[in-house]
């Protein structure tokens, strides 16, 4: 009885070292495969060659300039107001002449002005040495720009003022129209070229609306409107 309990034991025995050294196989096999597979830092993604694919950033607007309030008067652009892109807006139900002179030119008038064109809002980008004159108005805001950029080639709608194709508006084909009523200039200078009167503007030739094409890096000079709509088309 006791041998043949032996003669068993020593059977299973055999039996276990096979197992034993499949097992100790197949730990190999698996540390050498994941060995070859090389995550990018981060863990979200494969490294080159390894057929994942990176990403190109958004570009993020870089906030310029300070909050300001100013009343009537001129004032320097560097010392009263700080170099940056703005919105400017007027005070609650005044009108008024807001200029910029220098290295910027804007001339608008601000605020509700019955029929004289007044718009709400122009968009300036302000630098040193420019010259700030306000009249007609006790109150005119300076806001810096947060708005994202636009770089898809989609409807926008922009304002009077200056705006860069690229970052306020996606490049591509557009169709530009101006607000029900509405009448003023609408430029573009850069890679492509155009001027004209949006908008029925009595007999100064005024065209409904037109057809353009825009380039990264464009500016978009509107004046006299409060409303341009670029309806994006093929």
């Amino acid at each position: 009885m006791g041998a043949r309990r032996f003669l068993i034991c020593g059977s299973l025995a055999v039996i276990a070292i096979p197992l034993m050294a499949a097992s100790s196989c197949d730990t190999s096999t698996s540390s050498s495969s994941n060995a070859n597979s090389t995550t990018s830092p981060g863990g979200g993604g494969t490294s080159p060659g390894g057929g994942g694919s990176t990403s190109t950033p958004v570009p993020v607007r870089k906030v310029t300039g300070t909050a300001t309030t100013l009343g009537a008067g001129s004032f320097p652009g560097g010392k009263d107001v700080a170099v940056g892109l703005y919105d400017v807006t007027g005070g609650s139900g005044q009108s008024g002449n807001f200029i910029v002179t220098g290295t910027d030119s804007y001339d608008e008038i601000l605020g509700s002005a019955g029929g004289a064109g007044g718009v709400p809002k122009v968009r300036v980008q302000i630098s040193t040495g420019d010259q700030i004159q306000i009249s007609g108005l006790s109150t005119v805001v300076f806001t810096p720009v947060t708005a994202p950029f636009v770089t898809t080639h989609t409807t926008t709608t922009l304002y009077a003022g200056t705006f860069t194709v690229g970052q306020d508006v996606g490049s591509g084909r557009y169709v530009a129209t101006p607000g029900t009523g509405q009448s003023g200039n609408f430029i573009v200078s850069g890679t492509d070229s155009y001027d004209e009167i949006l908008g029925s503007a009595g007999g100064a030739g005024g065209v409904p609306n037109v057809s353009v094409t825009l380039s990264d890096g464009d500016i978009i000079s509107i004046s006299g409107l409060s409303q341009v709509t670029l309806t994006a088309s093929s």
